[in-house]
């Protein structure tokens, strides 16, 4: 029993059990399970009890290669074959049992034929207990001790009925069955939790792994969304050091050292041969293991050290490297190999995103800045004929409204390059566009203003009031409507921390069929107005504040129209 514990043992520490465990195997795995389930069998063979049925005393307990015509065995056997076939499945179970129980037959002694096929039922049914508990879950090993117990009891009973000499059987049964069934059932029992101690400490191993990973993502993934530079390099490099517990750590970007845990005076590594591996890493985008050349573990020398470099990759292209610096190679396990290759793996994808992100985000600026730099030539136009007209009549209200075009147009030309401007900023742009529009059109319309005090200083996106009130005056067609034009601004900060902006109108209003289209589309078609100005507006701040900015149009035909802005306050 020791000797097929110590086996058992030895199955566990071969990279195939694992796989087994995980993954289907393919006809070459399978193959080699058959041959060391089986191999387990002969064991269990060789090293059982001789007996003599007829006078039932055990004959020998040494090494059995050859029986007498007159004796049966006590074995061990079925462990291996039950054992490949509950983790295995059907065709290791029958393989296991058929080269198990064919060597059992060319053993020889009394019942043999009998043992070769109840072996190949016991092969058949371990894999088919197998099969249907394999899809619930782990197979455990009280459920094996239990599943083991039955198939050795089917096993045990049918020995005299496939045996000729039926009472003989019967009698040499009734003397070493059940000691095979408590033996072996004990033997499974205790190979499985062998197996099964192994399939968790990988389990813990691999949730370990899992665990680790996330942590580092968690606390290098704003840093790298960043970009690769000397700040994310040097902070992340200590997450890094911290949490997996290597000697050193280094990153690059290109062949240029960004940040490196050590001191510059740290003779633990070799400067050139770092080089060298940074080199080939960037050249061939494939990660490069450094082996020392001396195996002390000890050994304080930078020769005994060894390293493994990993590229970063973005848009499939290398642009740095990762370096993970140990000891001794003897500490760069399988399992420390799989994490930080997919530590690097990880590092290029934040890095992706940074990159994806940064890239929007220009698009997204330059989207704004051309929607803002959208000045109306005709507006231009329309002031300067008006000033040139009223320099004759009224020479010094021509001076005030070429000071409100200055001011206009230095609003209109400095805000193109600005995303977010104080309220009183766009409120001086107000006021000088309406100075000019009120000496256009005298008598046309009156504004009202309300602003909260505490509103004045608070950001907002340039060029979003302005041509709400343009609109206003333009397509609330006052005469139209033989009324007086008011147009009504208000801007107030509510408790939740939100600007309210309201332009207001009491002119001819919107149509309903039109009004579902303004903001959301230019509607080219349309005689007075395209709606290009609350698009544009609604589009920037869709850009600059996503899902946190409410843009909304409301209108009676005959009473008015508000348009109403809803944005997070900031300073």
């Amino acid at each position: 029993m020791t000797l097929i514990i110590t086996i058992a043992f030895l199955i566990t520490r071969l990279s195939i059990f694992r796989k087994m465990i995980y993954h289907r195997v393919g006809i070459g795995g399978l193959f080699i399970l058959i041959i060391i389930f089986g191999m387990f069998g002969v064991i269990g063979n060789y090293t059982a009890l001789v007996i003599e049925p007829g006078s039932q005393t055990i004959v020998s307990s040494l090494w059995n290669p050859i029986l007498e015509s007159n004796n049966a065995v006590a074995d061990t056997r079925n462990i291996g074959i039950i054992i490949g076939g509950f983790f295995a499945g059907p065709i290791v179970g029958i393989g296991a049992s058929l080269i198990a129980g064919g060597h059992r037959l060319l053993m020889g002694g009394f019942i043999s034929g009998s043992i070769f096929w109840i072996s190949i039922l016991g092969g058949a049914l371990a894999g088919w207990f197998g099969y249907k508990r394999r899809g619930m879950s782990l197979i455990k090993p009280k459920h094996m001790f239990f599943i083991s117990i039955i198939i050795l009891t089917i096993q045990i009973i049918a020995v005299p009925i496939l045996t000729t000499d039926h009472m003989r059987a019967l009698k040499l049964i009734s003397f070493t069955g059940i000691p095979i069934i408590v033996i072996n059932s004990l033997g499974i029992w205790i190979c499985a939790m062998i197996f099964y101690n192994a399939v968790q400490e990988e389990e813990r191993t691999r949730a370990n792994q899992t665990v680790k990973t996330f942590s580092i993502a968690d606390r290098t993934f704003s840093l790298f969304r960043a970009g690769l530079d000397e700040t994310s390099a040097r902070e992340s490099i200590k997450v890094i050091k911290q949490l997996t517990g290597v000697e050193h750590v280094a990153i690059t970007r290109g062949l240029r050292e960004l940040a490196y845990t050590g001191t510059a005076t740290d003779q633990k590594r070799n400067a050139e041969q770092d080089l060298k591996l940074r080199k080939k890493v960037l050249e061939t985008g494939k990660s490069v293991l450094s082996e020392s050349e001396s195996k002390w573990v000890f050994s304080n020398k930078a020769k005994s050290r060894a390293s493994v470099v990993l590229p970063f990759w973005v848009h499939d292209k290398t642009i740095g490297t990762i370096t993970f610096y140990y000891g001794s190679s003897i500490h760069i396990t399988a399992v420390e190999r799989e994490l930080i290759e997919g530590l690097s793996k990880l590092f290029s994808s934040q890095l992706e995103i940074g990159e994806i992100e940064r890239h929007n985000k220009l698009l997204q600026n330059a989207k704004i800045e051309a929607l803002q730099s959208q000045i109306q030539p005709h507006f231009l136009f329309n002031a300067l004929n008006t000033i040139v007209a009223l320099c004759r009549i009224d020479p010094m209200l021509a001076r005030d409204l070429l000071l409100h075009l200055s001011t206009y147009l230095r609003n209109n030309l400095s805000g193109i390059g600005e995303f977010l401007v104080s309220v009183n900023k766009e409120m001086e742009n107000v006021q000088a566009y309406l100075a000019i529009e009120q000496a256009r059109f005298p008598n046309k319309f009156d504004v009202q203003i309300a602003i909260d005090e505490n509103a004045n200083e608070l950001l907002i996106p340039p060029f979003i009031i302005q041509p709400l009130v343009e609109n206003a005056i333009k397509h609330g067609e006052f005469k139209k409507a033989k009324i007086k034009g008011i147009v009504s601004i208000e801007i107030k900060l509510s408790a939740d921390n939100l600007i309210a902006i309201k332009v207001k109108d009491n002119g001819v209003g919107v149509a309903s069929n039109r009004r579902v289209d303004l903001g959301e589309r230019v509607v080219k078609s349309s005689k007075d107005g395209s709606g290009t100005a609350l698009f544009n507006i609604k589009e920037r701040l869709t850009a600059l504040y996503s899902q946190d900015a409410r843009f909304a149009i409301s209108s009676n035909p005959g009473k008015g129209t508000c348009v109403s802005i809803t944005l997070p306050a900031k300073t």
